[in-house]
């Protein structure tokens, strides 16, 4: 019997604007990374200087990872930045933010990340190939039925450590309290693999290196609290 995947989210493609029609013909060329699974991905070979790659899964509209980027290169050398999302208006807008801001250091993917984080011959990347994995504002998926899809699992978290390198940190955020403490249960309960900077059972106070993001703000305006947990790879 073949059982469908359980997937962390629903593909609902919605309609895109002129400009993001025109991001992908005329910028996915140049930023746009095209990967099918069980290819391996050579990072260096994707940016213009070679750096320390950094991946962010589900960036939304791209707007705080585009502003994070930016200000990493006006640093000078440093990290560069792989973007993952599903969702097509949210990679166009990034590649028109990328264009606008005029960024080298930020590539652009349309895939699921548990696919590219498999080990090999499924996934696409080498063993400690990543400086650090950020994923902010994941859906929570609230309902107890529902909760089998939320990305952050034992086997994801295991595939994570997979390809950061040692010292490589793994960046989470949520404003959704239930599912903050479902990630800091699920990733403490692994120590051999992830340090919490913050100390076991903590949170981390937010870095002033993660621009606020829409669904951040969003939370906010609702009374919210955000929670950050910064774990670093042994």
């Amino acid at each position: 019997m073949h059982h469908r995947p359980v997937r962390s989210f629903v593909l609902r493609e919605g309609r895109l604007t002129a400009g993001q029609q025109r991001a992908f013909e005329t910028l996915w060329p140049r930023f746009g990374v095209d990967w099918q699974p069980g290819e391996p991905l050579d990072l260096p070979a994707l940016f213009d200087t070679p750096q320390p790659v950094a991946l962010e899964i589900g960036f939304g509209n791209g707007e705080s990872l585009a502003a994070q980027a930016a200000a990493e290169a006006e640093r000078g050398p440093g990290r560069n930045f792989l973007g993952l999302e599903v969702h097509r208006p949210g990679v166009g807008h990034l590649l028109l933010e990328i264009e606008r801001l005029d960024l080298t250091n930020l590539r652009v993917m349309r895939a699921d990340a548990r696919a590219l984080l498999r080990p090999p011959p499924d996934g696409g990347l080498p063993d400690a190939s990543l400086t650090g994995v950020q994923l902010f504002f994941p859906d929570p998926w609230p309902k107890q039925r529902h909760h089998k899809r939320r990305i952050v699992q034992p086997d994801f978290m295991r595939d994570v450590a997979r390809v950061l390198a040692p010292g490589g940190f793994f960046h989470a955020a949520t404003d959704w309290a239930p599912y903050a403490a479902h990630m800091l249960e699920v990733i403490d309960a692994l120590p051999e693999l992830y340090q919490n900077t913050a100390g076991r059972g903590c949170f981390a106070e937010r870095p002033a290196s993660r621009p606020p993001t829409k669904f951040e703000r969003r939370g906010e305006r609702l009374g919210h609290r955000v929670f950050d947990l910064v774990y670093r790879r042994r």
